[in-house]
This record gives C-alpha cells, sequence and structure tokens, in this order.
C-alpha cells in the first residue's frame, strides 16, 4: 500500500513535521553549551543536594533550642553562629534551601500546567471556551493580587500548602494568557495546517505538534518565575504571612535575624547569601533559555508583577 509523503501536502518538507521531536533536544545541547547556563545548572543541582542531604551535612537539629548558646557569632561549632533561641544559622539555612523548593518549584510548575493546560485548549479550540477564558483570565489579572493572597491566607490559615496555593493562584491567569497567545500563532504554520491537512485528529496536533513548540519558548518565564517565588515565600514568611517558626525558612530567620540585629548580625548572613545565589542561579539559567531561543531579542518581561514585592507601584 502507497505511503502518502508529508512532504507532499503543501510544499511542506516532512522535516518540517519532525522538527519539533528535535527541538528539545537541540534546546537543551544549545542551552548546556553556554558556560553560564552550566554554572547554574550546577548550583541548581548543588543547592538540590544541600536541601536532600542537610541532615547528614549537619550534625545539629534545625529546630533543637539551646538557650545557652543562643546568640552566639561564628566559631568551629557554629560556622555562622546562633539565633536567639540558640539554634545553629548554618543549619537552619541549609533546611531553609528545602522549604525554598518545595514551595517554589510546585507552585510555579503546578501554575505552569494549569494555565498552559487552559491556554493550549483556548487557543487551539477556541468558540465559547477561549471566550470563557478570557474573561477569566483578564478578570484574575485585573483582581489585586495582594488582596487575593491575602484573603486565601486568611481563609486557609498559614502554611507551606496555603503559600503554594497563593503563589501558583497569581501566577495561573498569566501562563494562560502566554500560552494561549502562543497557541494562536502557533496553530497555523506549516506543520499543523499540514498535519490536519492528511486528516490528523485534534489530539495529535496539539499533543505531538503544539505542546512540544509551545513549551520550550515558555522555559525562560518559567526559570525566571521561580526566584520570584522563593522571595515571595520568604517575603510573607518574613511578614507572618506564611511558613511559621519553628519551621526552618529563611523568611522566619530573616524576621528572627533583623529583630537581633543589632547585636548579633549574623543571623541575616544565612539567609540573604542563599536567596541570592537560588535567584542568580535562576536567572541567569533563564536568560540563557532566552539567549538560545531569540538571540537577538530582548530580555522576556516578567510574566506578572510579583504578588507583595511590587504591589505598592
Amino acid at each position: 500500500m502507497a505511503v502518502v509523503q508529508p512532504s507532499a501536502v503543501g510544499g511542506v518538507p516532512a522535516a518540517a513535521i519532525a522538527a519539533p521531536e528535535r527541538r528539545w533536544r537541540d534546546l537543551l545541547r544549545q542551552v548546556m553549551g553556554r558556560p553560564s547556563a552550566a554554572a547554574a545548572v550546577v548550583v541548581v543541582l548543588l543547592l538540590v543536594a544541600a536541601a536532600l542531604l542537610a541532615p547528614v551535612l549537619t550534625p545539629y537539629d534545625p529546630t533543637h533550642i539551646d538557650v545557652f548558646a543562643r546568640l552566639q557569632g561564628p566559631s568551629i561549632r557554629h560556622w555562622l553562629g546562633t539565633d536567639s533561641l540558640g539554634r545553629d544559622n548554618l543549619t537552619r539555612t541549609l533546611y531553609g534551601t528545602r522549604v525554598a523548593l518545595v514551595i517554589a518549584v510546585p507552585s510555579v510548575v503546578g501554575a505552569f500546567v494549569v494555565g498552559g493546560v487552559l491556554g493550549l485548549l483556548g487557543g487551539y479550540l477556541g468558540g465559547w471556551l477561549d471566550r470563557v477564558l478570557v474573561v477569566v483570565f483578564d478578570a484574575l489579572v485585573s483582581f489585586p493580587s495582594v488582596i487575593l493572597g491575602l484573603a486565601l491566607l486568611t481563609l486557609l490559615g498559614p502554611s507551606v500548602a496555603s503559600v503554594i496555593l497563593v503563589i501558583a493562584t497569581a501566577l495561573v491567569p498569566y501562563y494562560g494568557r502566554l500560552v494561549r497567545a502562543q497557541t494562536l500563532a502557533e496553530r497555523e504554520v506549516g506543520y499543523a495546517r499540514t498535519e490536519r491537512a492528511l486528516g490528523a485528529s485534534r489530539t495529535r496536533v496539539l499533543l505531538r505538534h503544539l505542546v512540544p513548540n509551545v513549551v520550550p519558548t515558555l522555559l525562560t518565564v518559567v526559570a525566571m518565575d521561580v526566584p520570584g517565588a522563593v522571595v515571595d515565600a520568604a517575603g510573607l514568611a518574613f511578614l507572618g504571612l506564611g511558613v511559621q517558626a519553628p519551621t526552618p525558612d529563611w523568611g522566619v530567620m530573616l524576621n528572627d535575624g533583623f529583630t537581633n540585629i543589632a547585636g548579633s548580625p549574623w543571623g541575616v548572613v544565612g539567609p540573604i547569601l542563599a536567596l541570592v545565589v537560588m535567584t542568580s542561579a535562576f536567572l541567569v539559567l533563564g536568560e540563557s533559555v532566552r539567549a538560545v531561543l531569540d538571540p537577538r531579542g530582548p530580555a522576556p518581561r516578567r510574566s506578572r508583577q510579583w504578588t507583595f514585592r511590587k504591589a505598592s507601584r
């Protein structure tokens, strides 16, 4: 039985249809070929290792109170000193890496998945579903995110799960709008039209061609939203609205450290350095992805106004 070649339809070569499968591999190879991106990946992996191996890397319990060792400076036993309750600052910083990643990664990835699925369906199917989603996204974006976040935290109470939900809720409409716009542009490209002309189902075109082409171009935004989520979570904890003591969180540590900064400034060193390192690594990684996808283009605009840090603008 004769097989119809994709190149025979619309003058589009077969390579254009196979391109989406190669795009992921090409993107990964080009990104990792940049020294700055490779260094950023190494830093991120070290942070993940620190989060996972914290019990092995330090002999102290991050919540153990020792009133006889409170507010000590750096020493052989306590490299970054101790806090107001005698807890080792370095230990709490290492464990705080775990809390930061547990909040930031699920909130950003979850928001991207939910917003991405809705944006894909709306942009590809169109019709009443697209119109409803546009209205919902616009309504959520126009609603003050600070009020929305405070309302959710008041309703659910301060916890790790609540902070994840607040950050994810603030991100979903932005991802939905970005993915919808990208889907509208991609669905009329040659390979998508060729597949439809060959009789491919909507599901096949959506999953095999649109998703592999839409997602890589948005990885820049995702990578740059992770450090924003980390800072948001730390800010909420610092204000007493997020993760609560005695959980070893960087925001909780900053709150305690600034309270006693006059007599013992070492309490803020660990969390500040950790925040700088983590945010810088993800930002460099996101910039590297952007440079590969669009070498001559400007840096991408932020996908949203951060829930609490830009509310006053």
